[in-house]
């Protein structure tokens, strides 16, 4: 095959040979990265996606999974198998930056133009600058339990008016913001250094968490035993009775051996256990709770030192419909109702129902960087290298810390005793390290540490890098990456990053599934183009030439956008109607049941439609 003009190949990998720097979309910092700097083995590749995987988002991603009705193993496999899925796609993008040395925006010049180019990767960007945005809110709020120990009462300033945060969470959110412009703006070998460094620490921090919760938990059993509880439904019954002053939360849920002490028939259906678990946010002024469809009261015990919280239990049968009296010492009371649902364990019974959806929010987790991946691979040494560092870095890594995630917080349901229901689980390893028994400073300052490191390892890797050479491909005359990357954290500061997962279900089915739709497509474009259409061969040079080979018309590769639009189209009323902008009901059923698949359609689509219509590279251009 002929030899690209202005290039040469050495060793698999393509260098760029003609002077291109007077083109007017040019930028040094997205010149491609010559052979001698391209430095990156397989070890700081798997380094580059453990310092990336490990990070409180990942801890906590099985939450979202189980509140919905999964058991653990279910959400471990939903998980592995996510991301050997998106692994796809990544290695296949990442062999373009690896080859030839280029980030993101300048390979999709290829299937965009290079004007058209910023229509997809400020697509990217945006969805970059909101992860960011969440991260330097995760890693403030771990600054902000540092100092809660360090100086009582943090807590109690009264809410910033539209902000909805109080003024502590206001400054550690912008501390940490800070120290993630540190790193952006000493550029992408501290990126490098800081990834090596990080992942050693963080793997041994993360097996410190679970030998905790072994010990702590009385085995692995025990504690994942325990977590059989979080795929079962908790009916809550809020009510405020005008006698009683406050609003009571009454929680029904499945028998533990933690909480109840009664072991439940394994063989029997959710609903037909021999004992039931009321729980109630207690108030001293109640002194009795009556079955009014039921023999006699139920009996109580505190199980908080300040009488906040107390736990009933009443043995049923048969139907676990019944209505309840809660009465004060003056005789005042108030009345509420509630239904333990009775088909059976969610775990099991709506797996399947949730697979999907939960699979496409899975591969959405990672499709942000599937996309941007020649940004990092443009310094990898070679195929080998990229393809064994990802593999070996990505899915076990994601495997081994989200059942961290749910194995420490199992754990912390066994070890205290105020957790009394799964919404109060503590997901979030902020919130764990916010309770007393770790008011310790040392061990919160460790602690504190190990998720800072987590998160400034993940953030600047995978949130900051596809914005600010987007940013950068914009504005290549007047824009740096280092400039470009402060800008992306001041849209992270303004997108109010708190209120995006301030609903684990919503994070999940709203968040990572609505983005997955819009990036999907273009990873199939990309795919389509690279493999496809131009086998792996690019006119490096022509990348940066306004009168070249990706000129196209004006610029912009219309069929490109057309297939990119026409790919997203079918996604749009299944987001609508999850999202809340239109009723469910409204939306055609067809559409729901694409948008569970969002990813999955707009990727396979776009890859059949670009494949089908894109131009075919002529024997001119060497190729």
């Amino acid at each position: 095959m002929d030899p690209i003009p202005g290039t040469r190949e050495v060793n698999g990998l393509v260098e760029l040979t003609e002077d291109v720097s007077a083109s007017p979309i040019y930028n040094p910092d997205l010149a491609p990265t010559p052979v001698e700097k391209r430095t990156w083995g397989t070890w700081h590749i798997a380094s580059l996606w453990i310092g990336m995987v490990i990070c409180i988002p990942t801890y906590m991603l099985a939450a979202g999974l189980m509140q919905s009705g999964m058991t653990w193993w279910q959400a471990e496999l939903t998980i592995l198998l996510g991301n050997a899925i998106v692994l796809v796609p990544m290695a296949l993008n990442a062999h373009a930056g690896t080859k030839y040395g280029i980030p993101l925006p300048l390979l999709l010049r290829s299937s965009f133009g290079y004007r058209g180019t910023h229509v997809p990767s400020i697509m990217r960007g945006l969805v970059a600058c909101g992860w960011f945005g969440i991260q330097t809110w995760i890693g403030g709020q771990a600054l902000f339990a540092l100092a809660g120990v360090l100086i009582p009462g943090l807590d109690e300033p009264a809410k910033l008016p539209f902000l909805g945060i109080n003024p502590w969470d206001l400054l550690c959110f912008l501390l940490f913001w800070a120290m993630n412009i540190y790193f952006i703006v000493a550029g992408m070998e501290s990126i490098k250094w800081m990834e090596t460094l990080a992942a050693p620490l963080l793997i041994a921090m993360g097996l410190a968490l679970l030998g905790w919760g072994v010990v702590k938990g009385g085995g692995f059993q025990r504690v994942l035993a325990q977590s059989e509880s979080f795929s079962r439904p908790t009916v809550v019954s809020r009510y405020t009775h005008p006698a009683l002053k406050e609003s009571i939360t009454v929680s029904v849920m499945g028998v533990s051996d933690h909480l109840s002490g009664l072991a439940p028939r394994k063989e029997t259906r959710f609903g037909d256990t021999e004992a039931e678990l009321l729980v109630a946010e207690w108030i001293p002024q109640v002194s009795e709770m009556t079955f009014v469809n039921r023999e006699g009261s139920g009996r109580y015990e505190y199980l908080s030192p300040e009488g906040r919280a107390a736990r009933f239990t009443r043995p049923i049968h048969g139907n676990p419909s019944f209505v309840f009296e809660l009465r004060d010492s003056h005789g005042n009371t108030a009345r509420s109702s509630a239904t333990v649902p009775s088909e059976g364990s969610p775990g099991q019974s709506r797996f399947w129902f949730l697979f999907f959806p939960a699979l496409t929010a899975m591969v959405g987790f990672w499709a942000t960087v599937a996309l941007n991946i020649p940004d990092f691979m443009r310094f990898a040494k070679s195929q080998r290298a990229q393809f064994m560092g990802q593999m070996i870095g990505l899915p076990p890594t994601m495997v081994l810390f989200s059942f961290i995630g749910i194995f420490v917080t199992c754990a912390a349901v066994v070890v205290f005793p105020d957790i009394l229901i799964k919404e109060q689980a503590p997901w979030d390893p902020v919130q764990l390290l916010k309770r007393k028994e770790f008011a310790s400073p040392v061990i919160v300052a460790l602690s504190t540490l190990f998720l800072l490191v987590a998160t400034l390892s993940t953030n600047i890797a995978a949130n900051v890098v596809a914005p600010a050479n987007a940013i950068t491909n914009l504005f290549p005359k007047s824009v740096s990456f280092k400039a470009a990357g402060v800008i992306t954290g001041v849209i992270g500061i303004v997108m109010m990053p708190w209120k995006l997962i301030a609903d684990p279900s919503a994070y999940i089915f709203k968040w990572l599934i609505g983005y997955s739709a819009l990036l999907g497509p273009i990873g199939g474009i990309m795919i389509a183009d690279y493999f496809i259409v131009r086998r792996q061969r690019l006119n490096v040079p022509h990348l940066y030439k306004i009168d070249g080979e990706y000129t196209y018309s004006a610029g912009i590769h219309w069929r490109g956008i057309a297939v990119l639009i026409l790919s997203i189209l079918p996604n749009v009323p299944g987001f609508l109607a999850t999202a809340g902008f239109v009723p469910a009901s409204s939306v055609p059923a067809i559409f729901l049941e694409i948008y569970t698949y969002a990813w999955f359609t707009g990727f396979g689509l776009a890859l059949v439609l670009y494949s089908l219509v894109a131009r075919r590279p002529s024997s001119a251009s060497g190729r």
